[in-house]
């Protein structure tokens, strides 16, 4: 019986754009991807969802990776403005973690997130009708660190078996399957994921 979904946030709840926030800052395609390429794909972007690198660093850092000191200037005001330009719901699914809810589920959320993200939650619908949410950069560990299951589950007093989790991250859902938990690998179509919630996941009976 599953007695609690476990949602992802990133891919999942939110869409993840920040191609876009560079296109909209940048004015051109060849500078939206160099922007791009210097901050959000760059193996240290990662880093602020375990908070071992802090904003201000990773701005300098990526700025050093940039030659147009115009784009440079854009890296500052890009950070500041997270996650509202970066993050937005999707509806479908947030219907669906509504319908989660309604069912008398408990809900939770585990993401790697950075602090920003931590600090405007709000940006998330629902968020506040959640059980719990945990935020990698809060805890300073990430998915697909089993700790990071542990602890969801030990801060919640859950049952890993009872525990069914919604991520598109193969190597997340994995994680959650070694752990004990129930997993389902979201690939974007939500008539699928609802249909499996309907067959799989028995709501609680008080």
């Amino acid at each position: 019986m599953v007695r609690n979904i476990v949602f992802d946030m990133g891919m999942v709840l939110m869409d993840y754009h920040p191609l876009e926030t560079c296109r909209a800052a940048a004015g051109n395609e060849d500078d939206a991807l160099a922007i791009f390429a210097a901050l959000f794909t760059h193996p240290e972007w990662v880093k602020l969802d375990d908070d071992s690198i802090e904003q201000d660093e990773l701005s300098r850092r990526a700025q050093a990776r940039l030659a147009d000191p115009r784009l440079k200037a854009l890296v500052p005001g890009i950070l500041d403005a997270m996650p509202y330009n970066i993050l937005s719901p999707i509806p479908a699914m947030i219907d669906l973690a509504r319908w989660t809810l309604d069912r008398g589920f408990r809900v939770y959320l585990l993401s790697n997130a950075n602090l920003a993200v931590s600090r405007h939650r709000d940006i998330v619908p629902l968020l506040e009708c959640f059980d719990g949410v945990i935020f990698s950069a809060d805890e300073k560990m990430m998915k697909p660190n089993p700790a990071i299951y542990q602890l969801l589950t030990d801060r919640f007093a859950l049952e890993p078996s009872e525990c069914l989790f919604i991520d598109d991250n193969e190597n997340n859902t994995q994680a959650a399957l070694d752990a004990g938990w129930q997993a389902y690998r979201f690939d974007g179509v939500v008539p699928a994921l609802r249909r499996t919630l309907e067959m799989l996941a028995v709501p609680p009976e008080n």
